[in-house]
């Protein structure tokens, strides 16, 4: 993320290389200046004092430094973050990494949370550069397992930009984008696609704000695709994509540009075109085990699957699914996890492995609900409740999980029609008028209410009314 310092080298011309020697001190120790790591008092004076050289003219130390504050993990109720013994401390810690910041905050219960987020608002001195990116660093881990927390954490950083108004206006629009392009992907995590684009909506704007945010804009460019793909709108999504392809390369970023081609590819696969998207698939394997970024590379083995699936080669797309699971599994992305379980599930009912694929289908949407992701349970729950229909002994489990879906889809934040769509399936199933052919059928109009609002549902026209 953008610092005071990074801004200040950019808009006056300064360049880094030149400036660290002159401070007497190396390039990398500069660079993770300007990318926000702590300093000493004896750095900041030796840069300070370099770029006074430089420029001729007077700077002071907080032109780019910014004054040290409250650091925002000391404000936590009661600190989880482990000591070097791996034991819980019970007192606040005066330093800790992003990541041992996330790992108490996923801790905290929701209540302990809100005091925690509402100390950092309320203390003028937790209130700077410094808290806002470590905001922003926990909630980053928190997207996978936790996404409603982790949106919480961004709204957080989003209000922290207000007041913000000793910095530089250029860092302050810079990290509101950071904020912003967080929260849109929480939300994407949850669901909550139309919220989403209209967050990002401000995230590209403060990037355009900041100046110098190039990259940033096909970040947001980026994740505008991922939820447009999610929205099934695939010529938006397919341009959005190229967009953030043409930055990324223009930045010389290759890694960001072979991940925007899997989209790429996933828009190829979903539009019916199943050999192209593998082909491009296929093409990203090597570049991406010769960069060792095992993330993406379970991404690629996860949509090898499904693509392999939908190509009636259910035996190639385990293989690739067992992949996937097995670098999910080594990161501890449990979200991924789940969405693999509900992958390999579809698989076994193809195979006609049935009574497996049910029992992956039930721990697959118990997975979606411990990480608070009602959207996906709820779907999931749409598949598993398809699947009994076709069994007369399963009708009892057919009307509880029918019950559960209304309270999950509302929990989800459906809309009105949704959420009559789901109401009518249950009242169906509950009057043993409900067979699976009506739940594809809601299922596939759950799913494009979250698209497009506007469409009111309507009972199939050759259903039969429930009593």
């Amino acid at each position: 993320m953008r610092t005071r310092l990074e801004f200040f080298l950019k808009s006056h011309g300064v360049k880094p290389a030149a400036l660290a020697a002159k401070a007497g001190y190396s390039r990398g120790h500069l660079v993770r200046a300007r990318e926000g790591e702590p300093t000493s008092v004896r750095f900041q004076e030796a840069v300070t004092a370099a770029v006074r050289r430089a420029l001729g003219r007077p700077v002071s130390l907080t032109d780019l430094f910014e004054p040290e504050g409250v650091a925002i993990h000391s404000l936590l109720p009661q600190s989880t973050v482990d000591d070097r013994r791996g034991r819980k401390s019970t007192q606040p810690r005066q330093s800790a990494t992003a990541g041992n910041i996330a790992t108490a905050v996923a801790e905290l219960t929701e209540s302990d949370t809100d005091a925690w987020l509402s100390r950092i608002r309320t203390t003028a001195a937790a209130q700077t550069e410094a808290a806002m990116r470590e905001l922003l660093d926990a909630a980053f881990p928190l997207l996978d397992q936790q996404p409603a927390r982790a949106e919480l954490l961004y709204v957080a950083a989003i209000t922290l930009t207000e007041h913000l108004q000793a910095s530089p206006p250029l860092l302050v629009a810079s990290l509101r984008g950071y904020a912003e392009k967080g929260r849109a992907n929480a939300l994407r995590m949850l669901g909550r696609y139309h919220e989403a684009m209209q967050v990002l909506i401000d995230a590209e704007q403060n990037f355009v704000d900041a100046l110098y945010c190039s990259f940033e804009i096909g970040e947001v460019r980026y994740t505008r695709a991922g939820i447009l793909f999610k929205m099934e709108r695939w010529p938006q999504a397919q341009q959005a994509a190229a967009q953030a392809r043409r930055i990324f390369e223009e930045e010389h970023d290759r890694t960001r540009s072979l991940h925007t081609q899997m989209i790429e590819g996933c828009i190829m696969v979903e539009r019916g075109d199943l050999e192209a998207g593998r082909a491009v698939f296929v093409s990203l394997r090597k570049p991406l085990e010769a960069r060792g970024h095992r993330d993406t590379l379970a991404f690629l083995f996860m949509n090898l699957g499904a693509c392999d699936l939908k190509r009636r080669e259910p035996v190639i797309a385990r293989h690739w699914l067992h992949r996937a699971t097995q670098l999910f599994r080594q990161l501890g992305m449990s979200s991924e996890l789940a969405r693999t379980r509900w992958c390999g599930a579809k698989i076994s009912i193809v195979e006609g492995a049935r009574a497996r694929g049910m029992r992956e289908l039930r721990a697959a949407m118990r997975d979606f609900e411990k990480l608070s992701m009602p959207a996906d349970a709820g779907f999931v729950g749409l598949d598993l409740l398809e699947e009994l229909m076709a069994d007369v002994s399963a009708r009892k489990e057919a009307e509880k999980l029918a019950r559960s879906l209304v309270e999950i889809f509302i929990a989800a934040g459906a809309n009105v029609s949704a959420a009559a769509a789901i109401a009518f399936l249950r009242d169906a199933t509950t009057a043993r008028n409900a067979d699976a052919s009506l739940v594809a059928y809601v299922r596939r109009y759950v799913h494009r209410a979250g698209v497009d609002s506007d469409s009111p549902f309507q009972p199939p026209a050759s259903g039969v009314e429930p009593a």
